[in-house]
């Protein structure tokens, strides 16, 4: 209960913020602060790794944003929404609330659970692999380099189009996901070295640990965008002849239904990525760490 009641104190001013600069929608906010409660329950170490992500994701929505803005690249101005919350942290906080249960179960047996170092892991991999693809995705449309899409790199699509990439996206991608994983593997010394509950339980080699994390964070946007480019609902602009995820192009004209599933829409893309990334994390976990 203490857990609960700091975990609020510390995230409704933080998500009232984002809601009055926009960052947010009042139902982001509301989603936002129940995923931060959910993080909170497995130490505050991950609630700060949460916290990295969701600053870092907020100042580079903002950031060049007219230039995004002028692409249709640009989150809608009122801040992401509950859908957009769930489709980044959903999978991370689905693990915490894993993990958190196997802590409570700890205090009635005296040995860690042997899938306590796989939660653990896929945990961080699902927060890295949110903050790969939201770098990818802001930095990458705040250039004037038009994507390729990932599965027919001749094919050209406009910024922001789920499965479209470019060498400045990918770039960042890869400092996206190598930030979350150097930020775990400090908590995790400072942890063990002042016996810091709940990670100085976790055993795991630290090495393999930011290797994983980091490696597996990578790899979700890189299938964020295999399947953005393949099972995601895309549209057909016959004015611009371009891709797009949008029923109406930037140049206003009416899109035609192109391909994919509908109901496969850009929050269902990151929700499938993390999933796949973060159990692979998972399982490679209980062989390497």
């Amino acid at each position: 209960m203490q857990q609960i009641l700091l975990a609020l104190t510390l995230s409704i001013p933080i998500g009232y913020i984002a809601y009055k600069r926009h960052g947010l929608s009042l139902s982001g906010a509301i989603t936002a602060i129940i995923i931060a409660i959910a993080v909170f329950l497995t130490g505050w170490q991950t609630f700060l790794i949460f916290l990295v992500f969701f600053l870092s994701s907020t100042l580079l929505t903002k950031w060049r944003y007219m230039i995004k803005e002028k692409k249709q690249a640009a989150e809608v101005g009122r801040g992401r929404g509950w859908k957009q919350v769930i489709g980044a942290g959903g999978i991370a906080s689905f693990f915490a609330l894993v993990l958190a249960v196997n802590l409570v179960n700890k205090c009635y047996n005296p040995e860690p659970p042997y899938l306590l170092k796989g939660f653990f892991t896929a945990m961080l991999a699902a927060i890295a692999t949110s903050n790969a693809d939201t770098w990818a995705v802001e930095i990458g449309a705040a250039f004037n380099k038009e994507p390729r899409l990932i599965t027919k790199p001749w094919i050209r699509v406009p910024a922001g189009t789920s499965g479209g990439v470019t060498l400045i996206g990918e770039l960042a991608s890869i400092a996206g996901s190598l930030l979350i994983s150097i930020v775990a593997l400090i908590l995790y010394w400072i942890s063990h070295m002042y016996e810091l509950f709940p990670w100085n339980i976790f055993i795991v080699n630290s090495s393999r640990l930011v290797l994983v994390v980091f490696i597996f964070g990578w790899l979700g946007e890189i299938l964020d965008s295999i399947v953005g480019a393949t099972l995601q609902v895309k549209y057909f602009c016959p004015n611009c002849r371009k891709l797009t995820d949008k029923s109406i192009h930037k140049c206003g004209t009416k899109t035609e239904y192109y391909g994919g599933f509908k109901l496969v829409t850009n929050e269902v893309t990151n929700l499938i990525a993390t999933s796949i990334s973060s159990t692979l994390a998972f399982i490679c976990s209980l062989y390497m760490l």
